[in-house]
């Protein structure tokens, strides 16, 4: 068995950030997808100005999309450090958990986006539900990550943001 690395390598570290100024500016630009997505439903046509701002979301999608299975070809390859000390065996599991469960709500929510994008499966409703417990799962995983470095002082927060190394 390969020996887990001690930190992560710098391009995790970016493709983690870009992952999550992605996901930010997709909550900021989402109401112009959603009235394109409406207006075609509907048989109307959308303005111009959402159909540039909707493309603009379909974008910062792909970018995601790519960032995340980068993140996932380098976690497969390289591996990730092991959990901080002190963490007990139940914390790894429900950290585990975590990770897991963002990966797969973020590749969902690109594939549930990119079906309704191109009009091949109406799954608006369902992406918009996982938006909601994405944002709530991303929540829990940042102040999970703020609680670790600032309360345990377990360098959590610091292996993700090389500033807060000592």
């Amino acid at each position: 068995m390969a020996i887990a690395p001690t930190a992560y390598r710098p391009a995790q570290i970016w493709l983690h950030w870009i992952v999550v100024i992605g996901v930010i500016l997709q909550i900021g630009f989402n109401s112009a997808i959603v009235a394109v997505v409406d207006a075609r439903e509907a048989g109307q046509v959308p303005t111009d100005a959402d159909i540039t701002w909707a493309w603009f979301h379909v974008g910062i999608g792909s970018v995601i999309l790519l960032s995340v299975i980068a993140r996932l070809v380098l976690r497969f390859r390289h591996g990730v450090p092991g959990h901080a000390p002190g963490t007990s065996a139940a914390q790894a599991r429900i950290a585990s958990i975590m990770h897991n469960t963002l990966y797969g709500l973020l590749l969902a929510m690109v594939v549930t986006g990119m079906l309704t994008w191109n009009e091949i499966v109406p799954l608006g409703g369902l992406h918009f539900a996982l938006s909601t417990a994405l944002f709530f799962a991303a929540l829990a995983h940042g102040l999970a990550a703020i609680f670790n470095q600032f309360v345990r002082k377990d360098g959590t927060l610091a292996r993700m943001v090389p500033a807060l190394r000592k």
